[in-house]
């Protein structure tokens, strides 16, 4: 029997008060997929080899965060209650709730806060590459630094990459100029704000409080948020799972898309063993 292919919609939808775009296929229980805060990033364009295999057993959403990609930019500084409460907004705005949260880096912290503070609005929660619910806050400036003082240019941009990626070629041209020009955007406007409008709060009261089971899918060789950090946070998770994957870093869904779409179905369908 020939497999149900959902060709992704382009969508926007006003989620609060920020005109949100995303891109939704299939149809099922919701999957709300978060992207990470690197130079570039979308949904669209993180979750690419992911939202199609996805949409053959679920609705899958992926929207951009407040200021990536097409979703509006933030006219003021902000921190991170504003991105949880925009995607608190988006799931409603969409009518995905309860959603399942698959979110990878600064995704993943949003993620954490909307399971954490509403868990009527989650299923199940899967985290990808993720600080274990953030880092110490004397470390803050110099985790922040290499997004913060960014500047989009096409060697910059390489750099980013071979810095987030066990394998850069796994970035395609047409990849690469997507980020390019999504980064040009976004850098754009926070250089009018003035600054970089994000922080790194410490979210792990809430994983040692968890009560959504929770998945971490994490590269070994990641060398942005480390596998000993994502062990951190699995340990204080209760009843939380683990799954590491060789030769990568921190995008497990775009350098291992087949195996990191298996075991997020295997997961959200209860499947895992």
């Amino acid at each position: 029997m020939a497999t149900l292919v959902h060709r992704p919609v382009e969508k926007f939808v006003q989620a609060g008060e920020y005109k949100t775009h995303y891109w939704e296929a299939g149809e099922g229980e919701s999957v709300l997929l978060l992207h990470p805060a690197c130079p570039g990033a979308n949904g669209g364009t993180e979750f690419r080899h992911s939202i199609e295999p996805l949409s053959e057993h679920f609705r899958v959403l992926a929207p951009d965060l407040i200021g990536f990609g097409k979703t509006d930019s933030p006219t003021r500084m902000l921190k991170h209650p504003a991105y949880v409460e925009h995607i608190v907004e988006f799931i409603k705005a969409v009518d995905a709730a309860p959603v399942h949260l698959v979110a990878n880096c600064r995704g993943g912290l949003v993620a954490i806060s909307v399971a954490g503070e509403h868990p009527e609005l989650v299923r199940r929660l899967v985290l990808i590459g993720n600080a274990g619910g953030g880092i110490p806050p004397e470390y803050e400036e110099k985790a922040l630094k290499p997004y913060s003082e960014f500047v989009p240019t096409r060697d910059n941009l390489k750099t980013s990459l071979e810095r987030c990626y066990f394998d850069p070629d796994h970035v395609s041209d047409e990849a690469f100029e997507q980020l390019l020009e999504a980064s040009e955007r976004q850098y754009g406007a926070y250089s009018k704000l003035g600054g970089y409008p994000m922080d790194v709060p410490n979210l792990k009261p809430l994983l040692a409080e968890m009560t959504v089971p929770t998945l971490f899918v994490c590269g070994r060789e990641d060398k942005v948020l480390t596998f000993e950090q994502a062990i951190k946070g699995y340990a204080m998770t209760p009843g939380a799972r683990l799954y590491a994957i060789a030769n990568c870093g921190l995008h497990p869904q775009l350098e291992h898309p087949d195996e990191f779409n298996h075991v997020v179905t295997e997961f959200l369908t209860g499947r895992m063993v």
